[in-house]
């Protein structure tokens, strides 16, 4: 389901940037002040703000799961980092173009960063004693338990929509270093929570090295049950600086020398705010690998 939309919403932002960088080029009196056009897709790694056991009820209010006696349960959350795709499309100017000097490329464009993913869950296990095993060689006894786990998981999460734009200062040659600032942000939408409950039985299982598992098998059972929630709007922004190494594919011919391949890692501070867990900020970085056209 999350790749079917990721595809879906990839479609959809090449259609409206084909048409914004058309909206862009016409509007530019000097075709020469034509930079480049960029597509880039990678890797958006962030230090997300985990959820903590007060958010539940903030990002799930009204949850019957949430509301059921868990006063014993202990708590978790997700690993504090998180990565998901990340996709952009971009025009790049010259706006700064004077006789003999090229200046700093203005790039712009439109950027589909993924999935904001935050998890956490409660959970409980009971023991009850089950049955006493006694050895036939040794006389050892083992006692067996019969297991109860209850585990509720909470997963909120929405995508993240927004505009970017960089000043780019390049060397000379074929293999090239580039360099600059820049800033990126938009909104977060399709923001949701899913609560969700499982409950499992089974009886311990003692092996012949006298560790223990769990025999699932005869006396298991599993009960599940779901709610769903939708969540306010958000925005994101951050601060970045784009470092990268660009490959020019050939020196010969009139359109393959125009043609590029680069790499870029662009350090970022972020910021982002929904309206159940307010504003926090976050190291992120995003690593891309792309093609760009010299108009």
């Amino acid at each position: 389901m999350i790749m079917r939309t990721f595809l879906i919403r990839t479609a959809a932002l090449s259609i409206g940037l084909i048409l914004a960088i058309g909206a862009v080029v016409a509007q530019v009196p000097d075709s020469s002040r034509l930079g480049s056009v960029y597509v880039a897709g990678g890797a958006f790694m962030t230090a997300d703000q985990p959820l903590f056991r007060g958010d539940l009820a903030r990002i799930a209010p009204g949850s019957s799961l949430l509301e059921e006696e868990l006063g014993e349960h202990t708590f978790g959350n997700d690993r504090y980092y998180d990565g998901t795709g990340v996709l952009e499309i971009s025009i790049g100017i010259l706006p700064f173009k004077r006789s003999g000097r090229t200046g700093p490329e203005l790039r712009m464009g439109v950027t589909y960063a993924g999935f904001m993913s935050q998890g956490a869950w409660l959970q409980r296990t009971e023991r009850t004693p089950y049955d006493t095993l006694t050895s036939n060689q040794t006389g050892e006894q083992v006692f067996v338990d019969s297991v109860k786990r209850s585990t509720y998981w909470v997963d909120h999460y929405g995508e993240r929509f927004g505009l970017n734009a960089s000043l780019i200062w390049r060397t000379q040659g074929r293999w090239s270093l580039f360099g600059g600032v820049g800033s990126v942000g938009g909104l977060i939408l399709n923001s949701r929570t899913d609560v969700s409950k499982a409950v499992y039985e089974g009886v311990e299982n003692a092996t012949t090295n006298g560790t223990t598992g769990y025999e699932h098998t005869g006396a298991f059972g599993r009960n599940d049950a779901q709610e769903s929630f939708r969540n306010g709007t958000g925005w994101w922004f951050a601060g970045q600086i784009p470092l990268g190494l660009d490959f020019q594919i050939s020196r010969g011919g009139s359109f393959w020398n125009r043609v590029h391949l680069y790499y870029e890692l662009r350090p970022q501070l972020l910021l982002q705010h929904t309206p159940e867990l307010g504003t926090y900020s976050s190291f992120s970085l995003q690593s891309l690998f792309g093609a760009r056209l010299k108009l």
